[in-house]
């Protein structure tokens, strides 16, 4: 795809991941590692791009939800980078384990025994992380099962990091996180009584670390949003201007109608590209920082908008609509979507042509 090609531009500033992660170490401290969330392609930005930016910036430890998402990280990173594999070692993916040295990050007994019994079968020790259901009920080990796999510890397993996950840590004042902190601490000393080797400790992933309390901290966090806060911006391409008389209605529908002679901009950006339809009629976007709003139901590849307070020369200097971005905060945009920004953007297409500035 060439820039001619493409109808909107995706623009992702590597420069600003790594100081975000920078950032970020600074405020967890020397004790505390800072890893980085690299899943669903480092949130449908580019995980290949943004593991070698943050490589340079000194991150050393990565997480991926798949292996097939660990490979290719491990194809682009220098050797020594530890890569975690979040859902563990799902069947018949064990070779890309041992081929690509994946820590798989092990949540049911059944993913305890049997990389244990690879472990056993092959005559070596294995590396792996644990993960652990402190209130989550989403993934890992509970609290039944640690003290199983405490009086039955795998011998060939070589447990080196052991983590959770906060249900509520968006929000200080739940007391969830308080007892989950609790309950991972009292798990963590059970394991550290039970396993022969020393592990390291991850609770917090992006609200976590923004929970600005050392205590969740440990010796891992593990941010993943939290990386790409001004980061990004979406702009599209505007292709047809029009003068519209009142009493004309656009878009599938016929949702909008216009109240009064309106100028409406019809841009290159639709919900095929990851752009909601629930923002129809409620979203915006902006020119040279000046909202124009969504009007009519958005298509699969088409958007249309109010731009009815823009000149004709002012919108010929701005042939590009800003989606997201310094005017267009994602978590505003997502807000209105009826979303949050996560999902806004691992929905983000491969149509965009993408700008990875350093």
């Amino acid at each position: 795809m060439t820039p001619q090609q493409a109808g909107a531009f995706l623009t992702v500033d590597l420069k600003k991941i790594a100081d975000n992660w920078k950032s970020l170490q600074f405020q967890v401290g020397d004790k505390t590692q800072v890893a980085a969330v690299l899943k669903t392609d480092a949130y449908g930005l580019g995980a290949v791009e943004i593991a070698k930016a943050l490589y340079q910036a000194g991150c050393r430890s990565f997480f991926t939800a798949y292996s097939f998402e660990a490979v290719e990280l491990r194809q682009n990173l220098p050797v020594g980078t530890q890569i975690y594999v979040l859902h563990g070692v799902l069947p018949q993916t064990e070779p890309d384990f041992l081929k690509y040295d994946l820590i798989p990050v092990l949540s049911t007994p059944r993913q305890v025994f049997d990389w244990n019994h690879l472990g056993h079968k092959e005559n070596m020790i294995l590396p792996a992380a644990l993960h652990i259901d402190t209130g989550m009920t989403r993934l890992g080990l509970n609290e039944k099962d640690v003290q199983a796999l405490c009086s039955k510890v795998p011998e060939y397993l070589n447990v080196s990091l052991v983590v959770s996950h906060l249900a509520c840590a968006d929000n200080p004042e739940n007391v969830k996180s308080e007892n989950q902190l609790n309950r991972f601490d009292s798990l963590c000393a059970k394991l550290r009584q039970a396993l022969p080797r020393p592990f390291k400790e991850s609770l917090s992933a992006s609200d976590g670390v923004h929970l600005n309390d050392p205590r969740y901290y440990k010796d891992l966090v593990r941010p993943g949003i939290a990386l790409y806060d001004g980061a990004i911006s979406l702009e599209a391409k505007v292709l047809q201007i029009q003068e519209v008389e009142a009493g004309r209605t656009v878009g599938y529908g016929a949702t909008y109608e216009f109240t009064r002679t309106s100028r409406v901009a019809t841009l290159a950006i639709g919900y095929g590209d990851g752009y909601p339809r629930s923002l129809a009629n409620k979203g915006y976007v902006c020119f040279n920082g000046r909202k124009a709003p969504v009007v009519g139901r958005i298509s699969m590849d088409l958007t249309t908008v109010d731009v009815t307070d823009f000149s004709l020369q002012e919108l010929q200097r701005t042939p590009m609509a800003e989606i997201i971005g310094a005017h267009c905060p994602i978590k505003e945009i997502a807000k209105l979507a009826g979303t949050i920004d996560y999902e806004l953007l691992t929905n983000l297409s491969k149509r965009f042509y993408r700008i990875y500035m350093d």
